[in-house]
């Protein structure tokens, strides 16, 4: 007679998506300069507002993300620890530059590669996203009030 354990399966984290080391790098530094982030949050708006309805599954956790990022260049929000700023600065760094792993400009697959990226930091900082959106539904609240 076997027996079979009734443990939950074990959760792997995802890996970090090839050649995105060095959009940390980038982004560790840009991280210094409220400036270069803002033009950065600007472009990234400009691409997503322009990106094919195949990139919807990614557009909301980018947008959360962009949100993010917004308000801590703004100084607004500051509650978010210095590893999630560079990996959410990293993912909408990758999602900018159009020579990336797969190039934007290849038709049907460009997008392919972002999306994945975003979706990997998104995972990785959900919690700190989950913190802000709740930071954020207070604030409205309170200018509601």
């Amino acid at each position: 007679m076997s027996t079979t354990s009734s443990s939950p399966p074990q959760v792997r984290p995802l890996s970090q998506p090839e050649g995105f080391a060095r959009y940390r790098t980038r982004a560790s530094v840009l991280v210094r300069s409220p400036q270069e982030l803002k033009a950065l949050t600007v472009r990234a708006a400009r691409k997503l507002a322009r990106s094919p309805e195949k990139f919807a599954a990614a557009r909301g956790q980018l947008n959360a993300l962009l949100a993010l990022l917004k308000a801590y260049v703004s100084g607004e929000y500051r509650d978010v620890s210095t590893r999630s700023l560079i990996a959410i600065v990293a993912g909408v760094l990758y999602f900018v530059v159009p020579l990336d792993l797969i190039p934007d400009f290849i038709l049907a697959l460009g997008l392919l590669d972002d999306a994945a990226v975003i979706g990997y930091v998104f995972s990785v900082v959900r919690g700190e996203v989950r913190d802000f959106e709740e930071w954020r539904g207070l604030q409205e609240g309170q200018a509601n009030a």
